[in-house]
């Protein structure tokens, strides 16, 4: 994988305390099998981070449905962000029938939650 690839690191909320707060103080939005929690980012630009509980699943299963979303929000999310000057965090949390979905399902579902959001805009 190059590194154009990648989800780039100044994209990712990694500490729990900003996920914790995201699901404190951002709004919630679900769809279907995934909630979408997004408040102001305090960095000031777009970031995002999947949470993917175990749900009685495996580690193989996780790990995958966690790949899935990164890579919507990598490939199509993002890009729009950045474009338009979003300042916010953003955390998509699965439910258990997220993890029966096909990627194809899986991105559809989240780009129509995805639109229902208004997101916090930079200064």
């Amino acid at each position: 994988m190059t590194e154009g690839e990648r989800f780039p690191r100044a994209a990712r909320i990694a500490s729990t305390r900003d996920i914790r707060a995201a699901f404190r103080e951002g709004r919630r939005t679900a769809r279907g099998p995934l909630e979408l929690f997004v408040r102001p980012s305090p960095a000031g630009r777009p970031r995002a981070a999947a949470v993917v509980p175990t749900h009685g699943r495996t580690i193989v299963e996780r790990n995958r449905l966690r790949r899935r979303l990164r890579e919507v929000l990598r490939r199509e999310w993002l890009p729009g962000a950045l474009a338009a000057g979003t300042a916010a965090d953003l955390v998509v949390r699965a439910r258990p029938a997220a993890y029966d979905l096909g990627f194809e399902d899986l991105r559809r579902t989240l780009l129509s939650a995805l639109d229902e959001v208004t997101w916090p805009r930079g200064s």
